[in-house]
């Protein structure tokens, strides 16, 4: 059987693509042998998971704060809270991670938590330093202990979860890679598929590929 990575749309609407179809394509460039596929939180029920028989799972990023989800997404994060197999979460994928887990989510920048909409407010955009704080993990393997990634949010991890470490920090958003204690769970606040990631990015992606592969 073919491999399969699934990536999962986090956005309230199907129709917000451009996301992880970035995501797709940075996979496809480091694995092109692995099937990508993308579907939407609210029509994946664990059976239809179960079908798909993916090797690993990604959280796509969002553009629309979580306080404006519908009720129904709070399903969703208990499926994430239940996840045993790998899971990578990119940006806002990250902080559903946490978010599922009991990490608080907020503003980078000392404004008023968004509700309904991002517009207006102040930005981390543009290419970040991060810095690995040494602790061996499959997920970094092979990284510099400083890498220049791309970075595109309002909101951060504020704290990180209960059974979750830190891995990599930078500034102004200090969270910048967490993972859980007993589970192959990660997150990161960055874009590693995006061009401005380089080859450290293109190294993650493959990184998460081999811990698939592994599991």
């Amino acid at each position: 059987m073919r491999e399969r990575l699934l990536i999962i749309n986090i956005n309230p609407s199907g129709r917000t693509l451009d996301g992880c179809r970035a995501i797709a394509r940075g996979f496809r460039a480091v694995a092109p042998e692995v099937e990508v596929v993308i579907r939407h939180w609210a029509g994946l029920t664990p059976a239809a998971v179960a079908r798909l028989r993916p090797m690993g799972v990604v959280l796509g990023p969002n553009g629309t704060p979580f306080p404006a989800y519908p009720p129904t997404f709070d399903r969703f994060l208990g499926w994430v809270r239940g996840r045993r197999r790998p899971t990578l979460g990119i940006c806002g994928g990250h902080q559903a991670l946490a978010l599922a887990h009991g990490g608080p989510v907020g503003p980078v920048f000392r404004v008023p938590a968004a509700t309904t909409s991002y517009e207006g407010m102040p930005k981390v955009q543009g290419e970040q330093r991060v810095r690995l704080l040494g602790d061996p993990d499959p997920l970094l393997d092979g990284l510099e202990q400083e890498i220049v990634v791309a970075a595109s949010h309002v909101d951060e991890v504020k704290e990180i979860p209960p059974g979750f470490r830190l891995l990599a920090i930078g500034d102004p958003c200090h969270i910048q890679v967490l993972r859980a204690d007993r589970r192959p769970l990660w997150g990161v606040q960055f874009h590693p598929e995006r061009p401005a990631s380089g080859e450290a990015g293109a190294r993650l992606l493959a990184n998460f590929i081999a811990i698939c592969r592994g599991a």
